[in-house]
């Protein structure tokens, strides 16, 4: 399966780029396109936005699924249509990101709850004082 710094590479080698230039242009470390690719690792979110910022003819829709065209045609997708409503690419993107931080929100939620059940209940820290007094005493 196709990951998405898989289509990155075929973006740079659709635009001519060396990987170099291509990470200079989206303000990454020198070798950071090369390094993800032969590790197969993931993409940064910060990334991806640098990405789409830099190259608004790159579907965002292709970049991050593989669906559809991997160039949009710019007059056509980014202009609003009569009902003043996104692009049908822009409208899946922003539900593909809000999916994903409803996910790690949840995820961080649950450690926090975690974290929480450890925490010691008033009643118990006064307990402990009150024990630790007489043992002073």
């Amino acid at each position: 399966m196709m990951k998405i710094i898989d289509r990155i590479i075929l973006f740079i080698q659709h635009k001519k780029l060396s990987m170099r230039a291509f990470d200079k242009s989206i303000n990454v470390g020198n070798g950071y396109t090369s390094k993800q690719s032969k590790s197969k690792a993931s993409v940064g979110s910060d990334v991806l936005e640098r990405i789409i910022d830099v190259y608004p003819e790159l579907s965002p829709l292709w970049l991050l699924t593989g669906k559809g065209a991997m160039i949009l045609d710019i007059d056509e997708d980014i202009t609003l249509d009569k009902t003043n409503e996104p692009p049908l690419s822009y409208t899946i993107f922003d539900e593909i990101i809000e999916s994903k931080i409803e996910r790690i929100v949840a995820r961080q939620l649950k450690a926090f709850g975690d974290k929480l059940e450890n925490v010691p209940t008033m009643e118990e820290i006064r307990k402990e004082i009150q024990n630790n007094q007489k043992g002073q005493a």
